[in-house]
């Protein structure tokens, strides 16, 4: 292999890696908060097959709950600031 090593080359590795560790976070964290949603549901007694059916609507609404949190929050913080409004 007598090619050399570019500076794009070496840009389009470091693009791909840094996409590859997202992708392996998203994967992480999304494996935690299931362990830990499906924790919560067989203490309080569910059953685990029950769980697996709903996860992905407990899912997306524990998303659509952490997406109006962050919008109060931030619509509090500008109100705290005097800056303006949203």
């Amino acid at each position: 292999m007598s090619e050399r090593y570019t500076a794009e080359m070496a840009d389009a590795y470091l693009r791909e890696k840094t996409q590859r560790e997202a992708a392996e976070e998203r994967e992480r964290r999304e494996r935690a908060e299931k362990r830990s949603a499906k924790k919560a549901w067989t203490e309080d007694g569910g059953a685990e097959d029950d769980f697996e059916r709903r996860w992905a609507g407990i899912r997306d609404e524990a998303r659509a709950r952490r997406i109006a949190d962050a919008d109060r929050r931030a619509r509090e913080a500008q109100r705290a600031s005097g800056l303006g409004r949203i």
